[in-house]
């Protein structure tokens, strides 16, 4: 018979508070069944009660162990497969941390976060996992008014691996 595994208790809880924590008055949250190729859920906002075409992309790791550092940030390594897929989406792509002992849903944008620390296509080719720092201010708990405006955001990933902001 199959045997269950620690991860994919965690992996599943960690969606289910993912869902719970998104206010309903204004997102739609899509799980990705199948196959997982690197994207978990889509989650579509709902402005004044209109649907707008924005969204997000999401990838949802759940943990038991949140390395907080001393500057206020979470540390956590990422494959930089998934890094990879998230900036070739044209759509905000949002990586969703989730301690499931705490429920606490932190989140960073991960194109945002690849603009804005510059990090080299070759890093990203040549390493299979890379750290990413997360604001505990961004935190679903908290409020989401920071995750709307990232839904609103819009990229494209150049020729030559630039990726851009278009939005």
């Amino acid at each position: 018979m199959p045997i269950d595994t620690p991860q994919r208790k965690v992996g599943s809880k960690a969606c289910a508070i993912v869902h719970y924590m998104l206010d309903t008055d204004h997102w739609l949250y899509r799980e990705e069944t199948k196959i997982d190729v690197g994207r978990d859920c889509v989650l579509e906002l709902s402005v004044d009660d209109q649907w707008n075409n924005d969204k997000i992309e999401g990838q949802i790791k759940g943990t038991r162990k949140i390395k907080e550092l001393s500057s206020g940030t979470i540390s956590f390594s990422v494959d930089t497969k998934t890094i990879n897929y998230a900036i070739r989406s044209g759509n905000s792509f949002v990586l969703f941390l989730v301690d499931v002992d705490t429920e606490k849903v932190y989140y960073v944008a991960l194109q945002e976060y690849y603009i804005a620390n510059g990090i080299p296509s070759e890093k990203l080719d040549k390493q299979k996992t890379i750290r990413i720092h997360i604001s505990k201010d961004h935190c679903l708990n908290d409020g989401d008014d920071d995750l709307q405006e990232i839904a609103k955001s819009r990229y494209t990933f150049t020729r030559s691996k630039h990726l851009i902001k278009t939005k």
